[in-house]
């Protein structure tokens, strides 16, 4: 990806998420590590950014809900590699940024509460009930892919023009 192609979608992606970019918890995510080399804010926005473009290819008319809630989808703040909880990082950590969203934010929607919770399908017992939610789901086991695999690399330019933009 290179930011000229890219341009409208960064402008898109700064209107839907700028505010929860420039929050200084949100941006505390660049210090827990995530898969591979890389990092929860990171994973996120990468996430979050192609959730975007999905719901633009299929036309869905909720998009800044959705994105916002796949921006914070990973907002669970804690070092997974070495804190340990009752329960596998994998099914704690949704359960984990449901609960720091609301505590720093507010009240999430029904809807945004179900991506979240369910954004680990199907090892997690949460099914995803949207369109939004599918998609989140999706988006984020390829970038996990991506992630360890090194190709989230190519990302990484428009990463760095987005927290730019966003003041970060």
């Amino acid at each position: 990806m290179n930011i000229m192609s890219e341009r409208k979608y960064i402008d898109e992606f700064i209107n839907l998420t700028g505010d929860l970019l420039s929050d200084g918890l949100v941006e505390s995510m660049k210090q827990y590590r995530h898969h591979q080399d890389t990092n929860t804010h990171f994973h996120s926005v990468y996430v979050s950014y192609r959730v975007m473009k999905m719901c633009e290819a299929l036309q869905i008319i909720n998009t800044r809900e959705v994105v916002r809630a796949a921006l914070l989808h990973d907002f669970y703040l804690y070092q997974w590699y070495t804190e340990k909880h009752e329960e596998y990082h994998i099914w704690y950590h949704p359960k984990e940024s449901v609960k720091n969203i609301e505590e720093h934010f507010g009240n999430m929607t029904p809807l945004q509460k179900n991506m979240i919770l369910s954004h680990m399908f199907p090892t997690c017992v949460e099914l995803p009930k949207s369109v939004g939610a599918w998609i989140l789901t999706l988006c984020d086991k390829r970038c996990a892919v991506e992630d360890y695999l090194t190709h989230s690399e190519s990302f990484k330019e428009v990463y760095n023009e987005i927290n730019r933009r966003a003041g970060v």
